[in-house]
């Protein structure tokens, strides 16, 4: 009993806790899935606890069952009613039809009362332990991770990671997966657009078959599934092509596969780039490929920058130039451990399910994998702390109050958490909206890096070839609209999945109405804004 009550004040404490992150997913914030290993041992806990109370009423059960009695062998009514004559007789079969069934009735009931799949249904809708959607979540992240870096996927279902980019680096696991996790992993992959990679999963759930013994999934339904996810592959192959926002293909059918074309050639500073090449842009640099020539990297120069206003003279902050129109700079060492865990630390109970202006396709792959929170100018002593830093760093306004700047908004990206291909400026319909009357467009961003990344979860640029790696204090800037104020589409820009390991990031975006006179100006209207000087 004492340890059911102590079971109760902790889900309670876990529930109001967690009042703030129901709409969190679990597979996209590593906060919240750490947290999922404790919970699952008060969950084995209380199981246990719960059978050891079954033992109990199956053996109070099992000793009243075999617990002999007199009349057990009386056949005829007649002798049974000679047995029930004698009044000690009748008092011991009251006695044990009451007392002694009630004391089962008794544990029976105290069992219910303790029933733990309360305690789990509870648990599920407060959000502390994963619904369906999670698993859905995770698998795809799965997916997306294979076919953006190119894993290999007999290790991958074995689970290791072999991966090429940077180090050439293998990261080995300790479980592998069977042949109905395979086979779940390709539903979802078809379902999310993925027809290739669809046929490649159903491919390994059925070589995995083979070994298990046994199967944990039937040769027919496997055989039936990878006869349809070919047929599908091939439909949308023939009837909307080969790529597209919300799918991808082979680009041949699924027979024929062997003998496609890998060629491939970089287009970049592309105003009008199709959507395909900047899907292929994305992946390959998320993979460390390197699309753009010494050419285009040839005015590029690390300096130092001393700020718009001579507070950083002293001090001054090392800067890499990464694109020059429109301009990208990583600002190394921008904030200290200082910030970013206070910054951490205010996020890590707010973080809710991240969510994007354009509303996304409820049966095809998010758009985004995270969860954010927003800091407000007074919410934390940190925010005013860098609101002023940065003002005197950039020149430009920093509050939110005021409408010079948005919050921050503080992201966590768990496993496979990505941010497709998008731009941060805003269209027409929101910059005039109600909203926004007073702040206008985001005229820049900067992204600050609170932590690193052990695999993956680089920035990139696809129209740009940029790629910029995660590194715990440091920030990229970059302006996104141009002169004339328009939105520059070249910084179409997106966060590469998280491989392996965690990504936070701060990003403030900052408002061109209460900027324009801190802006750099230029006669030509459709040039890009200048450089930090």
């Amino acid at each position: 009993m004492a340890h059911f009550a102590s079971v109760v004040v902790l889900l309670c404490c876990l529930v109001t806790q967690s009042s703030a992150i129901i709409e969190t997913n679990y597979h996209s914030t590593m906060s919240t899935l750490s947290d999922l290993i404790s919970m699952e041992k008060l969950v084995k806990t209380d199981l246990l606890r719960y059978v050891e109370r079954l033992k109990v009423v199956q053996d109070s059960i099992l000793n009243f069952v075999h617990d002999k009695q007199p009349y057990d062998d009386l056949t005829s009514p007649s002798a049974v009613f000679e047995y029930l004559k004698h009044p000690v007789h009748a008092f011991h079969l009251i006695k044990r039809m009451t007392s002694g069934l009630g004391v089962i009735e008794a544990l029976i009931n105290k069992t219910r009362k303790f029933d733990p799949l309360v305690n789990v249904m509870e648990m599920r809708k407060q959000r502390l332990l994963p619904w369906d959607e999670d698993f859905t979540g995770l698998a795809g992240s799965l997916v997306r991770l294979q076919d953006t870096y190119a894993l290999d996927l007999h290790e991958l279902t074995k689970g290791h990671i072999r991966t090429e980019i940077s180090r050439n680096r293998s990261v080995p696991g300790r479980l592998p997966l069977n042949a109905r996790d395979c086979f779940n992993i390709s539903q979802v992959a078809l379902r999310h657009g993925f027809y290739d990679r669809a046929v490649e999963w159903v491919e390994q759930a059925m070589a995995k078959a083979t070994e298990e013994e046994p199967p944990t999934i039937p040769k027919q339904e496997l055989d039936t599934f990878y006869k349809e996810a070919i047929e599908e592959h091939d439909k949308v192959l023939r009837t909307v092509g080969e790529v597209g926002d919300q799918w991808q293909t082979y680009g041949v059918p699924v027979r024929e596969r062997a003998n496609r074309s890998t060629e491939f050639k970089a287009q970049l500073f592309d105003e009008e780039i199709e959507d395909e090449q900047v899907t292929e842009n994305y992946k390959r640099l998320c993979r460390g490929e390197q699309l753009r020539t010494p050419k285009m990297d040839s005015q590029l120069r690390c300096r130092y920058y001393t700020g718009e206003t001579g507070f950083f003279k002293l001090q001054p902050i090392k800067l890499e130039e990464y694109n020059l129109k429109p301009y990208v700079v990583v600002l190394r060492d921008l904030l200290q451990d200082r910030d970013l865990n206070d910054m951490i630390a205010f996020a890590k109970p707010r973080l809710e399910q991240s969510k994007t202006l354009c509303a996304a396709d409820k049966d095809g792959p998010p758009p985004r994998t995270s969860s954010n929170t927003w800091l407000d100018d007074d919410d934390a002593p940190v925010a005013a702390r860098v609101n002023q830093y940065l003002q005197s760093l950039l020149g430009l306004g920093t509050l939110y109050g005021k409408d010079e700047a948005e919050k921050y908004q503080l992201a966590n990206y768990g496993i496979g958490g990505h941010y497709v291909p998008h731009h941060d400026y805003l269209e027409e319909s929101l910059t005039s909206s109600k909203k926004h009357r007073l702040f206008g467009d985001r005229v820049a961003t900067l992204m600050i890096y609170m932590s690193d990344v052990e695999e993956g979860g680089a920035t990139v640029f696809p129209s740009l070839g940029v790629r910029v790696s995660p590194r715990k204090g440091d920030a990229v800037f970059w302006w996104n609209i141009k002169s004339s104020w328009e939105g520059d589409v070249l910084t179409w820009h997106a966060g590469c999945p998280v491989l392996y390991g965690s990504k936070w990031i701060a990003n403030k975006w900052f408002g061109s109405y209460s900027n324009v006179f801190r802006m750099p100006c230029s006669t030509n209207q459709n040039a890009s804004l200048g450089p930090l000087v």
